[in-house]
């Protein structure tokens, strides 16, 4: 199925906010007291929501065949107030896709977290996608929510003062795989070798920031031939296994996607990363002694 994710358009609203009533009347408000229910009808009328998008709110809708099957609603400053899917299309990810779409506004503007007060029936769906509670569940006029928190990756530019650490990480993630099949570490080399790629890369290097301080390199460029390289991608040991890694792909490749470019990348032949990058779909296309030389095409929509 093919989904498109759009900016809400004004002649849209009301359709949208006829989707977010009929959701939430089968879904959401059995849960509630007639006090709740009344009080969500009041936060969805067309004047309260059109008072919001003019003050700091913005929406995203989904659909399919031009219709309307999903929408998010999110502050500027990191809330997700609303996102509902229509009944026919739950169980497909969808929601997902939302909070992503969400997530990549956020970190644009350089926001880390990303907050939302989860009603009773989609507790589930946002632990799944790591948030955590921040507290108990409430009630506030009538409605029934549990405070949940989202700490996510950003980037930052390269700096001067990230270098020992970022090197020391470097050395932590690859020593292994260079002793291997290089012979001993040499840090004088390195430490050389290393500088001289951020002098010559220093415009397409990302650094990678979780909870607030640095955990890796993330680094991308367009060759001569309109592929987009991935080049040196490595998390800090202490942060890897949270999803990270998978998160930063899965974007550049929708970014990849939606830009007609395929994208490439090597990686040492023993390095467990290589099972990461076939799953979110990579293919081996050449190797050398030490790497196996990967490729997501344009139309492998395997993710």
């Amino acid at each position: 199925m093919n989904y498109e994710i759009k900016n809400l358009k004004i002649e849209e609203l009301q359709e949208t906010l006829n989707l977010v009533k009929r959701v939430f009347d089968e879904f959401e408000a059995p849960y509630y007291s007639q006090e709740g229910v009344e009080s969500f009808y009041k936060f969805i009328s067309y004047k309260n929501i059109i008072q919001k998008i003019s003050e700091n709110m913005k929406i995203n809708v989904i659909k399919k065949d031009n219709k309307i099957i999903g929408m998010i609603a999110y502050t500027k400053e990191g809330h997700i107030a609303l996102i509902f899917i229509d009944k026919e299309y739950h169980k497909k990810s969808l929601g997902t896709k939302l909070i992503e779409k969400a997530k990549q506004y956020y970190r644009n503007k350089g926001i880390e977290s990303i907050t939302v007060n989860s009603s009773p029936y989609a507790i589930e769906f946002y632990h799944k996608l790591k948030f955590i509670d921040m507290s108990k569940e409430q009630t506030v006029n009538g409605i029934i929510y549990t405070p949940m928190k989202l700490n996510m990756y950003s980037f930052r530019k390269y700096k001067e003062e990230y270098f020992e650490y970022l090197y020391q990480t470097k050395k932590d993630c690859f020593k292994w795989y260079v002793e291997k099949l290089y012979g001993e570490w040499n840090d004088e080399f390195q430490i050389e070798f290393f500088r001289n790629f951020i002098n010559e890369e220093l415009n397409n290097i990302n650094v990678i920031v979780y909870q607030n301080r640095e955990i890796g390199i993330f680094t991308n460029k367009i060759d001569k031939d309109n592929k987009s390289v991935i080049g040196l991608f490595y998390i800090d040991k202490k942060f890897q296994g949270r999803g990270i890694g998978k998160e930063i792909l899965e974007e550049q490749l929708e970014k990849d996607r939606e830009n007609g470019r395929d994208t490439i990348l090597q990686v040492f032949k023993e390095n467990p990363a290589r099972f990461l990058y076939k799953k979110v779909g990579f293919e081996v296309y050449d190797e050398t002694e030490s790497h196996y030389k990967m490729i997501r095409r344009l139309n492998n929509n395997d993710i």
